[in-house]
């Protein structure tokens, strides 16, 4: 089948210089819901409580790292690392830490925390592997013992002279009152209304902290300045563990986008330059009914998108037993040692497998009219995360032809003629289109271009 990939002028000519196709990142595409996949959380009481164990380590661990940075650097370095946090909050596995003192400190704090009452009563309302909770109850779960956590964590800080023993504790206390036995009496869908009404009071209410700290700045006033960061980190800390929690259910990904259409306005508008660029072709080799190109060391297969509003649903306690960077026991066991149903449960690893690739084959129904195909680079052992190592050389012979756009300037169309030239692509093997506009049908089109002009 025939391929078609939008680009300007200067990418064009870059890809042809390496020969490479960039497989590039979800993260670096133009849908921020690229790749998504909705998430639950349901599990036992163990799995919770193994999970809340590696959040209050985390943020231990975070408020730690930033009052070292603290006592070392100067504001400026301290504000950078509040914002560069954001990528960087969970710990993977804490197992790494078993030889080092804060082994010790990670049992000391997680004992104190589980023992709270409020943290009790989370683990015993969603631990009954019956509830799913979704995006915002995950936070407001967190939410509900982020006080507790801080709380904690400040006073085991003290205690290593890591914070002044007058350092009033609450200052960021704005819990709200939360009756789980309330919500066990009421239905899925009114839960999930009341959480999110208690969840966005909550964010106003952080939010207008924030706001009140920097309006009222001081800069002279150190414990000020100390206030307004800690209160930053309670503020993003919950939110951003959840979403780094979705992270992680996953190895990266990486893929190269075509289509199967050359005249599509807007892609020409949006990936090349507002027709200024060219559009190249792409033949790929057909092996029992699926279509491949062909690098230097494999064949990948190019698969069409699927366009759906229905999401894959995962549960994320089931898919840590599949990871590569963490001890699924570590997360998935609770107080007194007890461990999670989820750790001996039937074997799936054909469907996970199989929901990591698709989620790389899923937009919603919004950009059907890209017609996208895609080559997936899956990474599950992180070979590829250095940007350097996705670009892939492929064969140049699957490269057949150039559409150029309506706007494709007469020196860009030589440059390029050129550099096909030096690759040593012959004009007469290889295919020319010329993107045109129909003002009567008002649609474009291509016609095939004659080039009176030889090359070796």
């Amino acid at each position: 089948m025939k391929l078609y990939r939008y680009r300007t002028i200067k990418s064009a000519l870059l890809e042809l210089d390496n020969g490479t196709f960039y497989f590039a990142e979800p993260a670096e595409l133009n849908d921020p819901i690229e790749g998504y996949l909705k998430i639950f959380w349901r599990g036992d009481k163990p799995a919770w409580e193994g999970l809340l164990k590696n959040f209050i380590c985390s943020l231990f661990y975070d408020l730690q790292t930033y009052l070292f940075m603290a006592g070392r650097y100067h504001n400026a370095d301290r504000e950078n690392f509040l914002s560069n946090l954001k990528s960087k909050i969970l710990l993977l596995d804490l197992r790494k830490f078993d030889n080092s003192p804060l082994s010790k400190i990670f049992e000391e704090l997680t004992e104190n925390f589980l023992a709270e009452e409020t943290v009790k009563e989370v683990v015993n309302f969603y631990g009954d592997d019956k509830i799913k909770c979704y995006g915002h109850e995950t936070e407001f779960i967190l939410r509900t013992v982020i006080d507790v956590a801080f709380i904690i964590c400040v006073r085991k800080c003290k205690t290593l002279g890591l914070i002044d023993e007058d350092f009033e504790e609450k200052f960021f206390d704005v819990a709200y009152e939360i009756s789980f036995e309330e919500l066990k009496n009421i239905s899925d869908s009114a839960r999930k209304q009341k959480i999110d009404a208690i969840e966005n009071l909550n964010l106003d209410m952080m939010e207008s902290g924030l706001l009140a700290l920097k309006l009222n700045h001081r800069s002279s006033d150190t414990n000020y300045r100390f206030k307004q960061h800690m209160l930053w980190l309670r503020f993003i800390f919950p939110r951003t563990y959840a979403e780094q929690l979705k992270e992680i259910m996953y190895p990266n990904g990486y893929v190269v986008c075509f289509s199967d259409t050359p005249t599509n306005s807007a892609m020409w508008g949006n990936y090349a330059d507002n027709h200024r660029g060219i559009c190249f072709i792409y033949d790929t080799e057909n092996f029992d009914g699926h279509d491949f190109i062909t690098f230097a060391a494999k064949s990948l297969e190019v698969k069409p998108i699927k366009y759906s509003a229905q999401a894959i649903e995962r549960n994320f306690f089931d898919t840590l037993r599949h990871l590569n960077l963490i001890h699924a026991e570590d997360w998935l066991t609770g107080l007194g040692g007890r461990k999670s149903k989820k750790l001996t449960a039937s074997e799936d690893e054909p469907e996970y497998i199989y929901d990591y690739q698709e989620k790389f084959y899923r937009k919603m129904t919004d950009w059907h009219h890209e017609r996208e195909y895609r080559i997936f680079l899956p990474d599950r052992f992180h070979r590829y995360t250095d940007k350097f190592t996705r670009s892939l050389k492929y064969d140049l012979r699957t490269l057949t032809g150039i559409v150029f756009g309506l706007r494709t300037t007469l020196d860009d169309k030589l440059e390029i003629l050129q550099k096909l030239s030096r690759l040593g692509k012959s004009i007469r093997n290889f295919e020319f289109f010329q993107a045109e506009y129909d003002d009567e049908t008002q649609i474009i089109s291509i016609r095939e271009k004659t080039l009176l002009m030889k090359t070796t």
